[in-house]
């Protein structure tokens, strides 16, 4: 039952916060470079492939699935040698 409480405690004070960002938001004059959304776009894009490699490493750690044939294999493990 608290962490229903507590839930719905955290819920209100977003909504509270919310509503008095809204009232007290002020026009920005500004000017916004044509090239920056551009920019924008190039950021989105490098996390998204960044994201996708990052995840894409885990499953094949997660599965052990060996790199196609044109890819280094910095991922497998080096079985042990003979023991001398």
């Amino acid at each position: 039952m608290q962490r229903i409480e507590r839930t719905a405690l955290a819920a209100f004070t977003a909504v509270e916060v919310a509503i008095l960002l809204i009232a007290l938001a002020k026009p920005a004059y500004g000017y916004v470079d044509p090239g920056s959304g551009l920019l924008a776009i190039q950021v989105g894009g490098s996390m998204l492939a960044g994201a996708l490699f990052i995840v894409r490493t885990k499953i094949r750690k997660l599965f052990r699935m060996k790199a196609p044939a044109g890819e280094p294999d910095s991922e497998k493990p080096v079985p042990p040698g003979p023991e001398k």
